[in-house]
């Protein structure tokens, strides 16, 4: 329901991967299921993939950090205005300029298809030399960095795309910037709290939602069944919380 995709950042197999350091994940995408109808039981449903961020899925980082905490676009921020992130600079490979590049996007296949990239903060895009996946990771050259030092300088540094060069999202998938910081109400009317953040997991990942009142967060599955109406424009998310036995 991804932030920093970049979904290239946010949506479908997951691929396990190194964690990332704390960037801003909001350029990702995410799949978020949202009920057009009504479901049957919950444990009858097959498992879905939840938010995901553009174009491969990064495991999420479990520490005290929450995507809330990070910079990135605003939900309501058209995709033709922002950047999503795509990865990291891990160090060089070989002689040449090529480096490596830890993914933070759940279409790594899309990477494949990039003309162009911002290196950290630049104002102008790289034009991409080559890409390819290998082992978990890419391997990138990009227009101006052409030696093992060069690629040092720029070790750790962020890289993104323009939103329009994302893969369209299909039906029913966000990314990550368009998930956070949305204002959740339930059927009623009666505001819940804020998304701050998003647990990735191994079928329908999970919401977490700061709660009106203070206290432990909201979690809550991103499923048909509870995930009703999504709208960034509007920075409103409706749901349906999940009764327990014994409430």
């Amino acid at each position: 329901m991804p932030r920093s995709i970049s979904k290239i950042e946010r949506p479908r197999q997951r691929r396990t991967q190194p964690q990332p350091p704390t960037p801003e994940p909001k350029g990702i995408i995410a799949r978020v299921p949202v009920q057009s109808e009504a479901k049957s039981d919950l444990s009858d449903e097959p498992a879905r993939p939840g938010p995901r961020r553009h174009p491969k899925t990064v495991e999420r980082r479990r520490g005290p950090v929450r995507l809330a905490d990070t910079t990135g676009p605003e939900p309501g921020a058209l995709l033709a205005s922002v950047r999503l992130t795509i990865g990291s600079i891990l160090g060089p490979h070989g002689v040449r300029g090529e480096f490596k590049v830890r993914l933070q996007t759940d279409d790594p296949e899309h990477l494949l298809t990039l003309k162009r990239v911002y290196l950290g903060e630049e104002a102008a895009p790289r034009t991409v030399l080559g890409v390819r996946l290998h082992a978990g990771n890419a391997l990138m050259r990009l227009q101006g960095i052409s030696s093992p030092e060069t690629v040092e300088r720029f070790r750790g540094t962020l890289l993104r795309i323009r939103g329009s060069d994302a893969r369209p999202l299909a039906a029913g998938e966000y990314f990550l910037y368009q998930i956070i910081g949305l204002e959740v109400f339930d059927e009623a009317g009666q505001r819940l709290g804020r998304v701050i953040d998003l647990i990735e997991t191994g079928a329908n990942d999970v919401l977490v939602i700061s709660p009106e009142e203070g206290g432990a967060d909201l979690l809550l599955p991103s499923h048909p069944d509870v995930i009703l109406e999504m709208d960034p424009a509007a920075k409103r998310l409706v749901v349906r919380p999940l009764n327990y036995y014994g409430e």
